[in-house]
């Protein structure tokens, strides 16, 4: 990552103030986050490039951003959403809707990390082939 934010500019202040999203998962083998038990990537791109970022597009393999629209049998995408600046999160809330997701704000980047730990759990899973969605009873069952 430090490489790629270096090649656009970083550390002469070229991210500084502008809208940056951050879709990538710091993951490594084992299916481990790679930050160490410290703050998450997104927090750590926003201290280091004084950009407005907005933590989303992670929690799903390529193939679901692929399709037209990003749907499931059983109704649209829901879209987790992390960030501080308001008007970036609104930015990608238009994005997230044109795409045909539905967007859903969960909180700041300081607490991003949570959701980069969840990711990190489900590509596991995806990975020695289980169905994250078996883990959580559909929503009815759980309030009935």
């Amino acid at each position: 990552m430090a490489g790629v934010l270096g090649g656009l500019g970083a550390a002469d202040g070229a991210l500084r103030d502008r809208l940056l999203i951050d879709c990538t998962n710091a993951v490594g083998p084992g299916f481990r986050l790679t930050t160490n038990g410290g703050p998450g990537a997104a927090r750590t791109i926003a201290d280091s490039t004084g950009a407005r970022v907005v933590k989303v597009f992670n929690h799903l393999p390529d193939s679901v951003w692929r399709r037209t629209p990003p749907a499931f049998v059983d109704g649209p995408v829901t879209v987790p959403l992390r960030g501080d600046d308001e008007q970036a999160l609104e930015a990608v809330r238009v994005l997230v809707r044109a795409l045909g997701c539905v967007p859903l704000a969960v909180g700041g980047l300081d607490r991003a990390g949570y959701l980069e730990t969840a990711t990190a759990f489900l590509i596991g899973l995806r990975h020695r082939g289980h169905d994250p969605r078996t883990l959580l009873p559909p929503f009815h069952a759980a309030t009935a």
